[in-house]
């Protein structure tokens, strides 16, 4: 009786470390790039470029461009979101036109760009969650 009790729990045991180790998934890497002035104002409507650098992968790997080479216009509050299949180095460029009006009134335009390069991955982790935030400056 003692050893079905004690081989009972050793399975239930085993059952347990098993789920828990399964539990883990891998997530797909989600970049979030904030576009924002040097005051920290949102540049919203900024064109966010992000792509696989001539850098990019090591020699002899394949980066699929129509996955990776992407372009967003960011939102009222900056962001811009790019969903990713795997891990990557990425070049992040930006472009931002800030309208504004001149002490006379008159409207102006300036052109405001930032650059940033960053690595995103994919993970086995529990959450559902698997973001990268960035901010560019633009200037």
């Amino acid at each position: 009786m003692k050893h079905k009790y004690i081989y009972s729990i050793a399975v239930l045991l085993v059952a347990a470390i098993t789920i828990v180790a399964c539990s883990k998934k891998e997530r797909s890497p989600t970049l979030i790039v904030h576009v924002q002035e040097l005051d920290g104002t949102p540049a919203n409507g900024a064109t966010v470029h992000v792509w696989p650098g001539s850098n990019a992968g090591t020699p002899g790997s394949v980066i699929d461009d129509n996955v990776v080479d992407q372009t967003l216009k960011t939102d009222a509050a900056g962001d811009a979101i790019f969903e990713f299949e795997h891990s990557v180095v990425l070049d992040v460029d930006v472009i931002y036109y800030k309208n504004y009006f001149d002490t006379l009134l008159n409207p102006v335009t300036d052109t405001l760009s930032g650059r940033k390069v960053v690595k995103i991955e994919a993970i086995r982790q529990k959450s559902e969650e698997n973001n990268f935030n960035e901010t560019v400056e633009v200037r």
